[in-house]
């Protein structure tokens, strides 16, 4: 965990734990996936929870798996992403006018190419705010969610403006705020460590009430920590 740039699981907070598992699972690949019809990972929660870090991190955190030339003693939270990065991933941000052909079109042609630069041998794909496509094009994407060579990661803030036929072919990871406070402190001290700043200068009391000022927003969180950070003489 380094605070300022999310490069492993551990940089993340799920307000489910058995959520978090399923990740773990599939990223220490003691579960199968894609497997049985699943093919999609989606992320939901409320805004600044790192759902569209998460999403594009993870096809970066599969590579890693993969290749597995990463120090395992470490355990699968601290599994980091390849640096610099190598993974070809396409990105759809949705609404704005983007079409279930462009998405659709994409995935083909990605499909019909030689897997031969990724370590998984699979194409990975990110839907961000998947629920800001129209109802007929997201019906569109149960399709192209059938082909086994792709991975799909998708966001959203609305769970129930999906359409359930693509909530069937994912792993439903809640990403909202934790109501634990003392969550939060690691990523805070992380964050102060990174700009020089002792644990001691900001106290954990400090630490919980951004938090819970927060409201589950890592980034308004992060943001608090840093303020505090710069008033006790940090720096990046």
């Amino acid at each position: 965990m380094n605070g300022l740039t999310p490069n492993c699981l551990d940089d993340f907070l799920f307000s489910n734990p058995a959520d978090r598992q399923i990740l773990e699972l599939i990223l220490c690949r003691k579960m199968p996936f894609p497997f049985g019809g699943k093919t999609g990972i989606l992320l939901h929660g409320t805004w600044g929870t790192g759902k569209t870090t998460l999403a594009e991190l993870l096809p970066e955190l599969l590579e890693t798996a993969y290749d597995e030339t990463w120090d395992k003693t470490l355990g699968v939270g601290q599994m980091p992403a390849p640096e610099p990065s190598h993974t070809q991933t396409e990105v759809f941000r949705c609404g704005g006018g983007l079409s279930s052909t462009t998405i659709i079109q994409t995935v083909n042609n990605f499909n019909n190419r030689m897997p031969m630069w990724h370590f998984s041998q699979h194409d990975y794909f990110v839907l961000d705010e998947v629920e800001r496509l129209t109802i007929g094009a997201q019906q569109s994407l149960r399709s192209p969610m059938g082909l086994k060579r792709c991975m799909f990661f998708l966001t959203t803030n609305y769970l129930s403006k999906v359409d359930q036929g693509i909530l069937n072919r994912c792993h439903l990871i809640e990403m909202n705020q934790i109501t634990t406070p003392s969550a939060y402190v690691p990523l805070g001290q992380s964050i102060l460590r990174n700009m020089g700043v002792a644990n001691h200068l900001v106290s954990i009391t400090t630490l919980h009430d951004m938090a819970t000022n927060s409201r589950g927003s890592i980034r308004d969180f992060s943001n608090y920590v840093v303020l505090e950070g710069i008033k006790n003489g940090g720096v990046f």
